[in-house]
């Protein structure tokens, strides 16, 4: 009887041992990566008179900014701080203007187009303690970046007609949607065989200021208002 009871006692301890270990990432954390795209429309404006010399090439429209990132986990015991990097790009298409004679003003024939790969920095704090312990599937999080925008502008030839670099900064604010709530099985089969403990799909707004730090003799490439993104982020 003492054996018995002393078999299941120990039964219990193991499954006791076993449940909040198998409620952890089975394959710890490492960082993240991210693919996502967002709304964005240079402030290169700001400093004419409108309208200015984008937005009478280019139209007055916001396009789409895509971005891919990648972050070192640089600690994981109440949530994530990482340090990443990211990059992208943005383009934007239109029509030249004559700059002199007699059609002086007036759109050409010929197109253009305004080109830029930004550049990143991040440190980036995630609440995922949120969905890993407590079962709520949202995780928000907050970022800071180091900005350079690479930016050319091409000619109606093709060739490039100026080009350059523009540094600056960014704040994100952020909200995460933990998917693994959808289908918790799969997620775990997810983990052991790729080692992704967490997929999202995030939402955040970032306001940017590239101006070469206030620079006079830098085109704003900050965007005008602020940038609405969102993605696909993966967790390892």
């Amino acid at each position: 009887m003492i054996a018995r009871l002393a078999a299941a006692a120990a039964l219990a301890a193991v499954l006791a041992l076993a449940m909040p270990a198998h409620a952890q990432d089975a394959s710890g954390k490492f960082g993240s990566f991210e693919l996502g795209a967002g709304s964005y429309r240079p402030a290169i404006d700001s400093d004419f008179t409108a309208p200015g010399p984008y937005q009478t090439v280019f139209g007055g429209g916001r396009s789409a900014m895509f971005r891919l990132g990648f972050a070192k986990s640089l600690w994981s015991r109440t949530g994530s701080l990482e340090l990443g990097f990211r990059t992208g790009f943005f383009s934007k298409s239109g029509h030249g203007v004559f700059a002199s004679g007699a059609n002086q003003g007036q759109k050409s024939q010929d197109r253009t187009s305004f080109n830029i790969v930004p550049t990143s920095l991040t440190l980036t704090y995630r609440a995922d303690f949120l969905p890993e312990r407590f079962g709520i599937p949202l995780a928000p999080y907050g970022r800071v970046a180091l900005e350079r925008y690479n930016w050319w502008v091409t000619k109606g030839s093709g060739g490039w007609s100026k080009s350059g670099a523009t540094n600056g900064y960014s704040a994100t604010v952020g909200l995460a949607f933990s998917l693994n709530f959808l289908d918790q099985g799969m997620a775990r089969e997810l983990d052991s065989d790729t080692g992704i403990n967490q997929t999202y799909l995030f939402f955040d707004v970032t306001k940017s200021k590239i101006d070469d730090f206030g620079s006079k003799k830098s085109w704003n490439l900050s965007d005008d208002k602020v940038s609405l993104a969102g993605g696909l982020m993966f967790v390892f």
